[in-house]
């Protein structure tokens, strides 16, 4: 319900046309910590985020030893990505964590997945 509730207020906005003032992190390296969505799936990792233009951005995750690149569109507070990592893609919905400044609360799903991922995304200290 969490997941549902998040993705439809991120997408409400964007409809909407709201621009907010940006509270999250934005380009930076963070940490990452997050499940695939089936039991005992846990994983950390790093994300780096690395802004191209106004409205776009350079994701690069690196999970135990793993590269995923995406790329995402949006701002500092919201971000739809898609990603890649040895011929799997995906995609990826970031939306600013209101109680933690900085980081990001964050769902996932490779391409033919039926199940969510997630993750929470801190600035690296």
């Amino acid at each position: 319900m969490m997941k549902s509730k998040l993705f439809g207020l991120a997408l409400m906005g964007l409809a909407m046309g709201m621009s907010l003032p940006a509270m999250a992190g934005g380009p930076g390296v963070y940490t990452v910590e997050g499940n695939n969505g089936e039991p005992d799936s846990g994983y950390k990792g790093t994300l780096t985020i690395v802004q191209t233009s106004k409205d776009t951005f350079k994701l690069t995750w690196n999970i135990a030893g793993e590269r995923y690149d995406g790329f995402a569109i949006g701002d500092e507070r919201v971000m739809a990505a898609s990603f890649t990592s040895k011929g799997s893609s995906g995609t990826a919905l970031l939306v600013e964590d209101d109680d933690n400044k900085g980081a990001y609360k964050s769902i996932w799903a490779f391409k033919g997945d039926t199940h969510l991922g997630v993750e929470m995304i801190v600035p690296k200290k």
